[in-house]
């Protein structure tokens, strides 16, 4: 199991954005269960305003609806909870300037235990120590 930032989600569906290519193949692992692809609200919503702007309003709910629906995925609510311990990690970090929405996506792994995220954003994951975070572009 691991979360997908999602930056490599909307690359994976944006056949014009040079990073499409390794980008589908890591997409493409998730959807033969090679590993799970785990995400939450905070990547949900990020994914859905970036394929709206890139592939219009018809295909972007068509594509967040098959991951949200995928076998090869697993959707985690952001709670109350989460948005708390989010802003706290903002707080914990705040030297390094941790954002929030990628704070909230840290507090859903750091609940479900999930240690590892694929992303390009590797400068701010990382400032969380314990986090493994895979650039899978590179």
């Amino acid at each position: 199991m691991a979360f997908v930032d999602s930056n490599i989600i909307i690359f994976a569906n944006v056949e014009t954005y040079p990073e499409y290519p390794k980008a589908l193949e890591l997409i493409e692992k998730g959807l033969k269960r090679e590993f799970t692809i785990c995400f939450n609200t905070i990547i949900a919503l990020e994914t859905h305003y970036k394929l709206l702007r890139a592939l219009g309003a018809d295909e972007a709910r068509y594509r967040i609806r098959a991951l949200l629906e995928s076998r090869g995925t697993l959707y985690f609510d952001v709670s109350k909870d989460t948005v708390l311990k989010g802003v706290e990690l903002t707080k914990k970090y705040e030297t390094d300037k941790l954002k929030t929405n990628d704070a909230v996506i840290a507090a859903s792994m750091l609940e479900n235990n999930i240690k590892t995220i694929y992303t390009d954003n590797e400068k701010d994951f990382r400032k969380i120590l314990d986090f493994k975070v895979i650039n899978p572009l590179k």
